[in-house]
């Protein structure tokens, strides 16, 4: 399905019954980065699953480079599709998205759950959302290649999810204009972090972080429990970046318990 959001054309997609749960999927992928996980979620909530600006089936339209942008697109769908208040997941470029609408619309999130994801980005990890930019920017013809080398990154602690994780980011990154703005709504927390905006968000929060996360390890998960009040932490031991598709099973569980609580 397709919902008419401001300047772009989303693509959207429903499972399931009950309260409204939306997840939002990470940098470079789709939808499909929850499908390991969806099943055991489908059966307690509705869940709703969106590609963003520029990813997968949804438009570019007039992207910014903001953080901001992206948080409003989340607001915009919700609009269009009759969603007045929803629990929202985000795996992470999704979960920063998730907080940066909290902030900015607490009314319309009732609970977050962040999987994965930081509130802030070191310099080298500034540079790295840069240097991909510009890959786009200029027409890089090793941008394919470096693409590929990421993904590899990200999966490393699960190789045998390899194939499908290249499929789905391939395919979500035909056009790389989507994938380029998100870096730079990434880069933009170097100088501009989520940290001193974590206070306002008042809506209940569980924080999933992994043992292994290379990209957003423990830490980052700590200084965001640090800064949300009342949130709750939890670690998986013996998992990588990827913990929709790590350990699908055992997040759902989560998810599903911290939402049985609200």
């Amino acid at each position: 399905m397709h919902a008419h959001c401001d300047d772009v054309d989303v693509a959207w997609f429903e499972a399931g019954r009950g309260k409204p749960l939306l997840l939002i999927h990470g940098l470079a992928d789709d939808h499909r980065a929850w499908r390991r996980t969806l099943p055991d979620l489908m059966v307690r909530q509705r869940v709703l699953m969106y590609d963003l600006r520029g990813h997968g089936q949804t438009t570019l339209g007039n992207p910014d480079g903001s953080l901001r942008q992206l948080g409003a697109d989340l607001i915009s769908l919700m609009d269009a599709t009759g969603v007045e208040h929803a629990f929202v997941a985000g795996f992470s470029l999704g979960g920063t998205v998730a907080m940066r609408a909290a902030i900015d619309q607490p009314d319309r999130i009732r609970g977050l759950v962040l999987v994965a994801t930081s509130s802030r980005v070191g310099k080298a990890a500034a540079d790295w959302y840069r240097q991909r930019v510009e890959m786009v920017e200029r027409g890089d013809p090793s941008l394919r290649a470096t693409l590929d080398n990421d993904t590899a990154a990200v999966y490393a602690q699960s190789p045998a999810q390899l194939e499908e994780g290249l499929l789905i980011r391939r395919e979500s990154t035909i056009d790389p204009r989507g994938y380029a703005n998100a870096c730079a709504a990434m880069a933009g927390l170097n100088a501009a972090p989520l940290d001193p905006e974590l206070g306002q968000i008042s809506a209940p929060t569980l924080i999933v972080a992994s043992e292994l996360d290379q990209h957003c390890p423990p830490k980052a998960a700590e200084i965001i429990a640090a800064g949300i009040k009342g949130s709750k932490l939890e670690v998986l031991p013996h998992a990588g970046h990827p913990i929709p598709v790590e350990k699908p099973r055992e997040l759902a569980a989560s998810i599903n318990a911290f939402l049985a609580e609200l």
